[in-house]
């Protein structure tokens, strides 16, 4: 289902409400506990280890990766991404008063916005399965390239950190051991030997692949029933206008306005970069043991928010661009 053809509003949420009726249903059964306490844990294990790793090996086995590694592209979608890191940071440091190292756990969250899980499946409904071939490209490169960022930012900002060598070091090797990282890897390999797998073993893929979204989708309306908003709120709110704003517009202006990329490659990039915050801004601050309730605020606020304003940025696209 595309969204050629609509034309308001209500229309391209209906696009996206299948998403979050799946998130909803496992916040929903989690929290009446008819899902067990532990689902969530079991459920975010299974998708992140296997399923998720399985559907990225195949999405990167299959891929014309020519087309999925437009420069300008992801020059335009990071560019974003680092703006709204830097920002978040300065506001952090200036307006709420944080030490250097919880500022940089909070323009993380303004950074990290959930590529994969929301992501892949709004842009597949959105726009078709051609538009998977951009969206893989953005999310191959999303953890390595935020992820070092931020650690090696986070070094650099406490007084205990290690040497920018060390620093390094650690990121890769954190990066390099990441399951998600490690089924990217995989199907480039595949990919570009030119391997041929098995019609038995592809059909197993398939399979494990078809379970990754609908599972992770009710893992992170499970996990979100942890979640409770806390006396952030105006800083969540910030770090969220960021995330769900500031960014997406940011790659539309360099997209569309400056770079003049075809109407796919911009529509998939505004999407991908509307995305709110995921786990990872949550894991990335429980690592470090800084802005913790932040981020798990950030999450839960700007998770609910984003139904609305996903649909207003397709809306946009589509009214922008006629895809």
């Amino acid at each position: 289902m595309g969204i050629a053809g609509k034309h308001t509003l209500i229309d391209i949420f209906l696009i996206v409400l299948p998403v979050f009726l799946i998130l909803a249903t496992g916040y929903a059964t989690a929290r009446i506990g008819y899902l067990p306490a532990g689902i969530a844990d079991a459920l975010n294990a299974f998708a992140i280890k296997l399923a998720v790793p399985v559907l990225l090996f195949r999405a990167l086995y299959r891929l014309d990766l020519s087309q999925s590694f437009n420069i300008p592209m992801l020059a335009s979608f990071y560019a974003g991404a680092f703006a709204c890191f830097a920002t978040a940071i300065v506001l952090a440091r200036l307006l709420w008063k944080r030490p250097p190292g919880e500022a940089v756990a909070v323009g993380f969250c303004a950074t990290f916005s959930n590529s994969l899980m929301l992501g892949i499946p709004i842009v597949e409904r959105a726009f078709g399965e051609t538009a998977l071939t951009p969206a893989f490209g953005i999310v191959a490169l999303h953890a390595p390239i935020l992820y070092i960022v931020g650690m090696v930012t986070m070094e650099l900002s406490r007084r205990d950190g290690r040497t920018l060598g060390d620093t390094f070091a650690s990121a890769l090797k954190s990066i390099l051991a990441n399951s998600l990282m490690i089924g990217i890897l995989a199907g480039a390999v595949a990919n570009l030997s030119g391997v041929i797998l098995p019609e038995p073993v592809m059909a197993a893929v398939d399979m494990l692949a078809r379970a990754a979204i609908p599972a992770a989708l009710i893992g992170i309306g499970a996990t979100l029933t942890r979640y409770q908003l806390k006396a952030e709120l105006s800083e969540s709110l910030m770090v969220s206008s960021l995330a769900l704003f500031v960014h997406p517009a940011i790659v539309l202006v360099l997209t569309h306005f400056v770079l003049g990329l075809p109407a796919l490659y911009v529509s998939v990039a505004v999407v991908v970069a509307s995305m709110p915050p995921g786990m990872n801004v949550y894991i990335f601050a429980s690592l470090y043991n800084r802005a913790v309730a932040l981020a798990a605020s950030t999450v839960l606020i700007a998770t609910t928010l984003s139904i609305v304003t996903i649909s207003f940025w397709l809306w946009v696209v589509h009214a922008l661009l006629r895809i």
